[in-house]
């Protein structure tokens, strides 16, 4: 039983081992958005981002955006993957309530042309790493067609206060 729970362990510990953060391919999209018209700007600031420590924790300090220019559009969808193992992997789903919270979007309704902005959306860990993440919002027109939008950020490992 010991070997056992030894073997388990040590799978476990290299399976975390080889994840393989790497930089996705220009042009690459998860498959859920592919066919989706890119009509919703989304932007990160800054876009290449670096983290800071306080005390034992590091802060990636950026904010995200999103700007509907063609029509009003109403929010059906929005989160974050992450890239790793070669491909996206959807890290979250966020639920519709917090667009009102984070971004300041009321109903799930953007207005035409006007931005909408999560001025804290910051990533934290004990751990510094790099990698990759991909934010995306999936809305429809008043006619009911499905647009989207969605925008890489890229977090380093290296400290802007070592």
């Amino acid at each position: 039983m010991r070997i056992l729970l030894h073997l388990i362990l040590l799978l476990t510990t290299v399976s975390f081992a080889q994840v393989n953060y790497g930089t996705p391919p220009e042009g690459l999209i998860p498959e859920a958005l592919k066919g989706i018209p890119q009509t919703l700007e989304v932007m990160h600031f800054p876009k290449e981002n670096h983290p800071v420590k306080i005390d034992n924790r590091y802060y990636w300090k950026h904010a995200t955006g999103v700007m509907s220019n063609q029509a009003p559009v109403k929010i059906i969808e929005y989160g974050a993957y992450l890239y790793y193992n070669d491909q996206w992997n959807l890290r979250k789903k966020y639920p519709l309530k917090e667009l009102k919270k984070s971004f300041g979007i009321k109903d799930q309704e953007l207005l035409q042309g006007h931005p909408y902005v999560w001025t804290d959306n910051w990533r934290t860990d004990d751990r510094l790493f790099g990698g990759w993440a991909m934010w995306y919002f999936i809305a429809e027109t008043e006619d009911g067609q499905r647009v989207c939008g969605y925008a890489t950020i890229h977090t380093t490992d290296q400290l802007l206060n070592p």
